[in-house]
């Protein structure tokens, strides 16, 4: 497959699961933080109803991407780090992590731990993972510490019944 017909099927995939997912409730009116973007069009349509949108990601490739969104949308910041060197002088009221957990080289208490000192009161924590056993962790100490809101698949019908992706999209609140 060629390199640019894989990115315009990421980014349809983006689109499709942007689409899909109605999680306006935990985005609107507030400060959030998303960990891997990558070129940020998963939750794009989210960010004019955010507060704030900060996007953290470790590929600096990504930046052309990040100007032209930031064009568009006064909101939103970026900063080029990974989530174990990732300090910040705030909380968030939502914390997103979609298929963040098997690249982070910390051990699940201390991937919970740093999201927890992250999230503020009431706040929301999406997160999507497959099912290796350090993602399987993390959520074990998730369902231990935060209330589950809600749980998606993260692609529906022809997507779903092809197994392109079989993993859920899970909401936290933290209490």
């Amino acid at each position: 497959m060629k390199h640019t017909h894989y990115i315009r099927q990421s980014y349809l995939f983006c689109v499709y699961r942007n689409y899909m997912y109605d999680f306006q409730k935990y985005f609107y009116g507030k400060n959030v933080l998303e960990f891997g973007p990558n070129k940020g069009a998963l939750f794009e349509k989210y960010y004019p109803i955010s507060n704030k949108y900060t996007l953290v990601e470790p590929n600096k490739h990504f930046e052309k991407n990040y100007i032209k969104l930031q064009k568009r949308h006064s909101n939103l910041y970026y900063e080029f780090n990974d989530f174990e060197a990732f300090n910040a002088n705030e909380t968030f009221d939502t914390i997103v992590m979609m298929a963040v957990i098997s690249h982070i080289k910390l051990d699940s208490q201390k991937i919970y731990s740093k999201i927890d000192s992250l999230l503020n009161k009431d706040g929301f924590l999406i997160i999507e993972t497959n099912n290796t056993k350090r993602n399987l962790d993390v959520l074990a100490i998730c369902d231990r510490n935060l209330e589950k809101v809600e749980s998606k698949t993260s692609y529906n019908g022809i997507m779903k019944w092809l197994k392109i992706d079989y993993r859920d999209v899970l909401v936290y609140r933290k209490v």
